[in-house]
């Protein structure tokens, strides 16, 4: 069985089991409490599914439709701070911890993928922690992850401007804009397990603005002009997405028929076409990978 070895009474930080990996959980207004974890964490590796089948009239069992991913709850073993020499810290816990503030962040600080998050809020736990010892407790925390996937700490993200070569964190050719119009076929590689949302920003001067993923046949076009200091973005997330210029919400001026499309696992090829630019004219492309698994 799993034990503790904690520090004087009154003292944190509290110590984990060892080779358990490190969290931390930081809610909406930006507070953060440490996870000190213990041996049985669950729901961090793959999340729950729903199958889709249907039974065929007059014949041997159903056929196949199509699977999603459900919900996840994560579970935490963790060291709490001591509930009677430590109070004032384990109320804070509370205030941190409070679902009423909204989604907040788990992230991996410390364990074989440090720097993924999962956005979810407080389910259980404080509730019923049995307060054993003065100095210091254990017990567990129930996370509800709405979004099921674990997300990369770090944005993947380029900036291309007229002329330039695209540096990145994977290969692509370079997205060359010219005086007359600008267009470019390059290659996105999601290396996630699931699609990603990109953020796209374009400063124009640019006209008739036209993003599209080849590989999934699926793009977008803002209609009419952008002059020059004008700022477009994009946000394809799913909770989000949203067309702003200037501040200023421009989502009817996407064309009819437009979709805001993710990339897909794997290699991407996106194409972007804009007419009557100049050098001033910055594309930027920004995401995050995916995982089904922290």
């Amino acid at each position: 069985m799993a034990t503790t070895v904690g520090p004087a009474p009154g003292s944190a930080p509290w110590e984990a089991w060892p080779d358990c990996e490190h969290l931390t959980f930081t809610n909406p207004a930006g507070e953060t409490v440490e996870l000190l974890m213990l041996a049985g964490a669950q729901g961090r590796l793959m999340p729950p599914v729903v199958n889709h089948t249907m039974p065929v009239p007059a014949q041997h069992g159903s056929r196949y439709l199509a699977s999603a991913h459900k919900e996840r709850m994560v579970t935490v073993p963790t060291v709490f701070p001591g509930s009677i020499t430590d109070r004032d810290e384990l109320r804070r816990w509370s205030r941190v911890l409070d679902p009423s503030k909204g989604e907040g962040t788990l992230a991996v600080v410390a364990g074989p993928h440090a720097g993924r998050t999962i956005r979810c809020v407080y389910d259980a736990g404080l509730d019923d922690l049995a307060e054993v010892y003065p100095g210091i407790n254990e017990g567990t925390l129930l996370f509800r992850a709405a979004w099921p996937y674990w997300t990369d700490g770090q944005e993947s993200s380029f900036d291309i401007a007229q002329g330039e070569s695209a540096t990145t964190w994977f290969p692509f050719l370079p997205l060359v804009l010219g005086a007359s119009d600008a267009f470019a076929s390059f290659v996105i590689d999601n290396l996630g397990d699931v699609p990603a949302w990109p953020v796209v920003t374009v400063n124009g001067p640019g006209s008739q603005l036209t993003v599209e993923n080849l590989t999934t046949a699926e793009g977008w076009t803002f209609s009419g002009d952008l002059v020059s200091g004008d700022v477009l973005t994009v946000d394809t997330r799913p909770g989000q997405k949203t067309v702003v210029l200037n501040g200023t919400n421009a989502f009817p001026r996407l064309t009819v028929g437009s979709k805001l499309w993710p990339l897909v696992p794997g290699p991407n090829r996106v194409e972007v076409a804009m007419a009557l630019t100049d050098p001033t004219a910055l594309v930027k492309f920004g995401w995050r990978n995916q995982w089904l698994s922290a």
